[in-house]
């Protein structure tokens, strides 16, 4: 005969209500969304409405209204990036549903917020690839709007690859004891065998696709580096073609 606890079993009754509570509160604890501002294989551009990537612009302006929520950001970037690149650039976004009803503004009292600007502009030191002065209009945009936003915000601007990696590491520690996070992050990239590279200041470029590897950071990379309490964010408005092939 199968004997009953009373106690026990409403114990576990009330544990599976505040894990449940939890979960819907926190649904991206455990892993960063990522944001790209064009789909695999397509180039970002680096001025458009705005002065600078329609995508940062798309970003902007839902950062800006005064109410909106997760779940409304992935198809207003999708709308915005569209229009704002006049159908030349097409946002990919991750498809949430209406249960992360977390609020990206205004910022709910009390929560802390950060924020990593993280962007290269000038590749003055490359070796031959091209600077991106939309980038670094960006960079001051964005942080301008996450901190309206909220979001208390660092801007690490034309690192190269060892002060950029160190950038992310320390950002990794602080978004431990922050509710959310956000990383936005641009400059020259690629997108080689299925994997996103950001190319640092001091990429070099006449090294090619071989110099990826160890003198490249990748997007995977920089979303590990991101672990807020309840909402990761990372966007990402470089391209994702493959200028290393012919």
């Amino acid at each position: 005969m199968k004997r009953r606890y009373p106690g026990f079993t409403a114990a576990l009754w009330i544990a599976s209500l505040l894990i449940g509570s939890f979960a819907q509160q926190s649904p991206l604890r455990a892993e960063s969304l990522v944001f790209h501002a064009v789909a695999s294989g397509q180039q970002a551009l680096d001025s458009g409405e705005g002065g600078g990537n329609p995508f940062a612009s798309a970003l902007i302006e839902v950062l800006r209204r005064p109410a909106s929520t997760l779940s409304e950001l992935p198809a207003e970037l999708e709308r915005l990036t569209a229009e704002k690149s006049r159908s030349r650039m097409a946002a990919d976004v991750p498809h949430l549903g209406a249960e992360t009803p977390w609020p990206l503004t205004p910022a709910r009292p009390g929560e802390r917020r950060i924020a990593l600007v993280l962007v290269v502009s000038d590749y003055s030191r490359s070796g031959g690839a091209p600077s991106l002065p939309g980038a670094r209009h960006d960079a001051q945009r964005i942080a301008a709007a996450l901190r309206a936003a909220g979001f208390e915000t660092e801007t690490a601007l034309d690192l190269d690859r060892k002060a950029m990696r160190q950038s992310l590491d320390g950002f990794l520690a602080r978004s431990k004891t922050a509710d959310a996070a956000v990383i936005y992050t641009t400059g020259h990239g690629a997108e080689v065998d299925g994997e996103v590279y950001l190319l640092p200041a001091d990429f070099p470029l006449p090294d090619g696709r071989s110099a990826l590897g160890n003198r490249a950071v990748t997007l995977a990379e920089i979303s590990k580096s991101i672990r807020a309490r309840n909402v990761n964010l990372v966007f990402y408005g470089g391209c994702r073609d493959n200028p290393f092939d012919p």
